[in-house]
């Protein structure tokens, strides 16, 4: 009897296929169509905040939607793939916050307000998008969203480096200012995720919100200060 030898899949292809079964199945065009795709992502959102992302599965978004299961699977095939796109609509809406606030050309030259500014910022949106705690507490269980969380990290830096480029007298290159973004945002998202966790506890979270504010300050201020080597 002849050997059988499996095909191997080359991982180019095992990656592709992960990615389209964690992406819309169909991409909305029509207005009905997206609106109906906003509302699913809606239905979800709310769903987060009430019995958090393990607890739901495709038939409870169907029902509480108030929809066949079968129009729910036009557009996402899965569970997961309803997950991702409710945490990057929250994370289009974290960078539009954050154009807008260059749209506004803050004052650079109160640079300390200006990053108590923009923590408050990140702190509001955070509590108000709904969904946004349950699901960003719990980023490390999805790699689709660790993924799609680290490449917006990288563009929220890059809008810092634009933002704050300048308040170092002697610093000339922005790919000086970037290496220092990319590490004030990635220490942001993680006391903020912790701050997230906390937030029953008002006093504590608080407390965690003031010394993240005086942690970036305290960064920046050391190189104002030291002046170049």
């Amino acid at each position: 009897m002849p050997k059988i030898v499996k095909k191997k899949v080359p991982s180019s292809s095992k990656q592709k296929d992960k990615a389209s079964k964690l992406s819309l199945r169909k991409s909305p065009s029509q207005k009905r169509a997206i609106e109906r795709v906003q509302y699913i992502l809606d239905i979800v959102a709310d769903l987060l905040d009430e019995v958090g992302a393990e607890a739901i599965n495709t038939n409870l978004i169907a029902q509480r939607a108030g929809i066949p299961i079968g129009s729910l699977y036009q557009y996402f095939p899965n569970k997961h793939a309803i997950l991702k796109a409710v945490g990057q609509r929250h994370l289009e809406r974290v960078n539009l916050m954050i154009l807008n606030f260059l749209k506004e050309e803050p004052d650079k030259s109160d640079w300390e307000n200006l990053i108590d500014t923009i923590i408050d910022a990140f702190a509001q949106l955070y509590q108000s998008e709904p969904g946004f705690i349950p699901l960003w507490s719990n980023k490390n269980l999805d790699p689709e969203l660790v993924s799609i969380d680290r490449e917006n990290n990288r563009a929220i830096a890059d809008f810092l480096t634009d933002l704050f480029f300048g308040i170092i007298p002697w610093m000339k290159k922005k790919e000086e200012m970037n290496v220092m973004t990319r590490i004030m945002v990635e220490v942001s998202d993680s006391v903020l995720s912790r701050w997230l966790r906390e937030s029953q506890d008002k006093e504590l979270a608080d407390g965690i919100l003031q010394e993240l504010k005086t942690m970036l300050k305290s960064y920046l201020n050391y190189y104002i200060q030291r002046g170049p080597k």
